[in-house]
């Protein structure tokens, strides 16, 4: 389908008195200059503080422009220009190139890979700061609980908190190196879209320290993120962004934060509790201001001490990150070969192989001569969802064209047949001299009906019409404006064939006067958030050689985003759901499904099911051709039971970024040897999922769904659930394929009595055992033998990703802290280590335990919620990547050694990783 542009407008601003490079004995500050360079900020920030009046203070807590934090220019201060930016810059200032779009959260998260994420982080916040941004809203980092969470492709966590942990300090290190802020989202707990602005989640103290907000106490901890960004949800009663046990109880008390607290946008409802909560930026909402706030100043309800607080961390922050020293910036690279680079090599680690029967994959190149792909997917620029995170790619590798570059010497067809393009789509129709003519006949209408006579009839070669790019004979009133398209088609395959509709509207399709799709009145879902415009399916057995009637009727309707990854307009594809049959005489069929901008995105939550009737298609073709290999996308699981038993091979790639078809490609033909490990666990049928009865359906209509228990999520998320019921998922937590294997033996824990905060080190050989080198993600998992209250059976404290040469052996250590054998006590407040044995777990996945041993606690030990970590030692090393040094007249630098992670400097994906 046709590119759609996401406009922003922002001035360029940029550091330019800054060389910011990456971390390196000569450019990198020690941590007395950062120190030091923290008392400078304070300073500067009190002294500012003191010269303005009260009324200023008021206004500059409330953005601007959506994105932005005020200037204060007769002080000096600039204005702070912000970005989304979960997978990459959307907003550029205008006339410059778009930013690279990156892999998705789920993809760094399968990855397991610190390194990735810095690099990431590094490669996001070098893009932010050429842009002329000096901060960006990302990473996101909530938990994922469901399948059909909206924004679960933004999140880096996957369904495990350590996982998050280890990783989101990662990435913001790496974005802050660029001396941008990062903006770590969404506090707390904003892991479902159903209902997001009245739902409340009730969640006992125990579920929100252990499960939902360790992301969020690392990324405080052990990366000092500058912004926390509150959501919209209710927690226990109270809005996020109002909520004082949450904001400043643990976040700025406990956790000792001191960055700014900016709410999600619109998120703040009443602006005295969310003062006094302790958000600090009011971010287009309106109501924390000098026309809401100064009465309760006036009447002493509100003290100017907390106001002076959100100014002055502000301030600070400005001061810390020397935004005060800008100048224009005239050069924009954003789209860099560094930036290209890391988005490759994230895809490269982050695409999962689920299944490999009879080593189908990888593809000989001597044998493999003619390929078939499948899927509308795979023709264009690889997929994202819809939403703030949304990113549009001005320059990709489709995952055709990768297979296409990666195998010049075969024959690569894409079938159109099987694919619903409304560019590919094929239609005939009788024009006004009684001729067949190529298209559909439009009848436009200036009423809401198709009554009366037409205002303008056409020819459409297809239908694919955008309101917001297209020149078109109606008045396009909103409430008036209705459109009919007639015409016919003559498949070629006889079976179903599946029609599919994208409309800001209602829609309404006969094929042969049979009435196949009908979306009703056609309102969006998602009344007061971001309205996305969701396709709807219909399908029909028809007979090949035969000519059938088509007509589709389309009524516009308001409210509806042309921007986002949304669409004014509409759409029309058809395509066979059988396969030809000559889809026998390929070597290999590659069938690109899942979700989609179309189908998933923020705002509301999506189906379980593939869309489209793809399961009928793969069912299709596997049964015509026996080398049959699914790529699916999404940021969730989705349904694969009723199909993945009839293909060899099957990937889940997640939204791998706009380089992603070259990474897949490199897979699939085995220059890259596949590492990734599934960051969730994926069910058989959503009804398996162990959290399904506390939510068994999503709903966007504000009518059903308006409170959540999340009693049952200790013991019930994700691989804990599985473990306790003894059910088998489909594919469990930290599954990943390699073209080769691994061994493990000779376990030691070490010391086997635990003596305070002193490392236990868990040592054990790993071996490639096969061919090939490759990575493998070792799991280490710690597990309570007697616990006194509720714990899971055993839960993920640690990971190490090893990269091997067939038949080497590695001394492999994994460390766990203090706190990798606490739960959270709610009656001292404090994380509890109770004397106990604790159960040592390693393996290649949740379900694929290799070594087990053991360690003794012998004493209880109460741990202190401000001082502990939860992160071992050696896995917060692994996430450090510290402030560059500041150098007069330098300008951006962006360091083109982007390490793999295994001691190569340049990842060039070949089969020696």
């Amino acid at each position: 389908m046709r590119s759609r542009k996401t406009i922003g407008a922002h001035s360029a601003l940029a550091l330019l008195s800054l060389a910011i490079g990456y971390a390196n004995a000569a450019t990198t500050t020690t941590q007395e200059q950062l120190a030091a360079r923290e008392a400078r900020a304070d300073k500067e920030a009190e002294k500012t503080l003191a010269k303005m009046t009260q009324e200023e203070k008021l206004t500059y807590i409330g953005g601007v422009l959506g994105w932005d934090v005020k200037p204060l220019s007769q002080y000096g201060i600039p204005q702070i220009h912000g970005t989304d930016g979960g997978a990459g810059v959307r907003y550029v200032s205008e006339g410059n190139d778009q930013g690279v779009v990156y892999p998705a959260g789920p993809n760094l998260a399968a990855t397991f890979n610190p390194r990735r994420a810095i690099d990431f982080g590094r490669a996001l916040g070098y893009d932010t700061a050429t842009g002329g941004y000096q901060f960006v809203t990302g990473p996101g980092m909530n938990l994922y609980r469901m399948p059909w969470s909206g924004r679960a492709f933004e999140y880096l966590s996957g369904e495990d908190p350590f996982l998050g942990a280890s990783l989101a300090p990662a990435v913001i290190n790496g974005i802050q190196q660029r001396r941008v802020w990062a903006e770590a989202k969404h506090y707390a707990a904003n892991d479902q879209e159903t209902n997001r602005f009245i739902l409340n989640q009730v969640m006992p103290e125990r579920v929100l320290r252990e499960m939902s907000l360790p992301a969020f106490e690392s990324a405080t901890k052990n990366s000092t993120v500058a912004m926390m960004m509150c959501a919209f949800q209710k927690v226990n009663g109270e809005y996020a962004c109002e909520n004082k046990h949450l904001l400043t109880d643990i976040l700025k008390k406990e956790w000792g934060f001191k960055g700014l607290v900016q709410s999600d946008y619109n998120a703040i409802v009443h602006g005295l509790p969310a003062a006094q909560a302790g958000s600090d930026l009011d971010m287009m909402g309106g109501q924390m201001n000098s026309k809401v706030l100064k009465p309760y100043l006036d009447s002493g309800e509100l003290d100017m001490a907390t106001i002076d607080d959100k100014v002055r961390r502000i301030l600070k922050n400005i001061y810390l990150y020397q935004f005060d020293k800008i100048a224009p910036l005239t050069t924009h690279n954003m789209a860099s070969a560094t930036s290209n680079k890391v988005a490759l090599n994230i895809a490269r680690e982050g695409i999962v192989l689920l299944k490999n029967q009879n080593d189908v994959l990888p593809l000989d190149k001597s044998k493999v001569k003619r390929i078939a792909v499948v899927g509308d997917l795979a023709k264009y620029a690889p997929p994202t969802g819809f939403g703030s995170a949304y990113v549009d790619a001005s320059h990709y590798i489709s995952e055709l064209s990768g297979l296409q570059q990666m195998a010049p010497g075969a024959k690569v067809e894409f079938l159109d047949s099987l694919s619903l393009d409304p560019a590919a789509s094929k239609w005939t129709t009788t024009d006004s001299k009684g001729n067949t003519v190529d298209g559909m006949k439009a009848e436009f209408f200036n009423n809401a009906n198709w009554s009366g006579d037409p205002s303008s009839v056409r020819i459409d070669n297809h239908v694919d019409m955008d309101w917001s790019t297209d020149d078109l004979p109606s008045n396009g009133d909103v409430n008036n404006t209705s459109i009919r398209w007639s015409g016919q088609i003559k498949p070629t395959i006889s079976g179903d064939q599946v029609f599919k509709v994208r409309a800001d509207g209602a829609v309404r399709l006969w094929v042969n006067g049979k009435k196949i799709i009908d979306n009703g009145d056609g309102e969006n879902i998602t009344f007061g958030s971001i309205p996305p415009t969701i396709p709807e399916s219909g399908k029909i057995k028809l007979e090949a050689g035969k000519t059938y009637d088509v007509k589709l009727e389309y009524s516009r309707r308001d409210g509806y985003l042309s921007t986002l990854g949304g669409l004014v307009g509409v759409q029309m594809a058809w395509a066979s759901l059988a396969a030809p049959q000559d889809l026998s005489q390929y070597d290999a069929v590659v069938v690109a499904v899942g979700n989609s901008n179309e189908y998933e995105g923020e705002g509301f939550d999506h189906s379980f099911d593939l869309p489209e009737y793809q399961n009928e298609l793969i069912q299709s073709i596997a049964k015509a051709n026996p080398n049959t290999i699914v790529t699916m996308h999404g940021g969730t699981g989705l349904k694969m039971s009723d199909w993945i038993d009839q293909v060899p091979a099957a990937l889940h790639a997640f939204y791998p970024g706009q380089n992603g078809g070259q990474a897949l490609a490199e897979i699939l033909f085995g220059k890259v040897n596949p590492s990734g490990k599934l960051p969730i666990s994926i069910e058989r049928n959503v009804e398996d999922n162990p959290l399904y009865k506390d939510f068994p359906k999503f709903d966007s209509t504000r009518k059903l769904v308006k409170e959540l228990s999340y009693k049952n999520d200790l013991t019930m998320l994700g691989y804990r659930g599985y473990d306790k019921t003894g059910t088998k998922p489909l594919f469990a937590f930290g599954h990943g394929l390699s073209y080769t294997q691994f061994t493990y033996n000779n376990i030691s824990v070490t010391p086997g009595v635990a003596v305070g905060n002193t490392p236990i080190k868990v040592s054990f050989d790993l071996t490639n055992s096969g061919k090939r080198a490759g990575s493998e993600v070792a799991e280490l998992y710690v597990g309570q033998k007697n616990p006194k209250v509720e714990r899971a059976v055993k839960e993920l404290k640690g990971y190490k990703k090893v990269f091997l040469q067939p038949g080497e052996t590695r001394r492999v250590t994994i460390e766990l802290n203090d706190r990798s054998l606490a739960y959270f006590d709610e009656a001292s407040k404090q994380w509890v280590v109770d004397a106990d044995t604790f159960d040592i777990s390693v393996g290649s996945a949740s379900d694929d335990i290799r070594l087990n041993g053991s360690l003794v606690n012998q004493f209880r030990q109460e741990l202190s919620t401000t001082t502990s970590n939860p992160l071992p030692r050696s896995a917060l090393n692994s996430t450090k990547a510290l402030l560059p040094a500041v150098k007069t007249g330098g300008v951006f630098d962006q360091d083109e050694n982007i390490n793999d992670g295994n001691g190569n400097a340049d990842y060039d994906g070949s089969t020696d990783y």
